[in-house]
């Protein structure tokens, strides 16, 4: 019933999104407000459960001098590098590579795809992108994609 611990009291830890105030932090900050920055650093004070299966940890962040709650799956390893998400979801992006599924070309190098997922691998730290490529969903690294700077050329179909 209970979840392991992923961290432990004094470890230095990385928050993976940005935190914003739920209503839970009172410290006369209006709800929706930015607690903490994604990427930003902070060390494990203590820990708890939420509806016993959820670890809570309570993080402090010296960069702002606040605790806040900060739920497992919203933490990494500081250790790890960090890699920023520079994009967001349903933002079109160009490839940076072909892609291809049984030898089938299913897109090609320059071709724009939507993001319709992101997740952060929290042992390796990364950003994993899933784009739907004709009809087949992909996941994605950063690496394979960038940022469009020039007018949008639509995806090839490939049958």
């Amino acid at each position: 019933m209970y979840r392991e611990a992923r961290f432990e009291i004094g470890d230095e830890v990385r928050v993976s999104r940005t935190i914003r105030n739920d209503g839970t932090f009172s410290h006369a900050m209006p709800k929706g407000e930015v607690l903490v920055s994604s990427g930003a650093t902070g060390f494990v004070r203590s820990l708890g459960y939420f509806l016993q299966n959820q670890i809570i940890y309570r993080v402090y962040f010296p960069d702002v001098d606040r605790e806040v709650g900060v739920r497992s799956n919203e933490l990494l390893s500081a250790s790890l590098e960090w890699e920023p998400n520079p994009y967001h979801l349903k933002q079109k992006v160009r490839l940076t590579t072909s892609l291809g599924h049984n030898g089938q070309l299913l897109a090609k190098k320059g071709d724009v795809v939507e993001i319709v997922k992101m997740e952060r691998d929290l042992a390796k730290g990364h950003v994993n992108f899933m784009v739907l490529v004709n009809a087949h969903w992909v996941w994605l690294r950063n690496a394979a994609l960038e940022e469009i700077t020039s007018p949008v050329k639509q995806a090839t179909v490939v049958e």
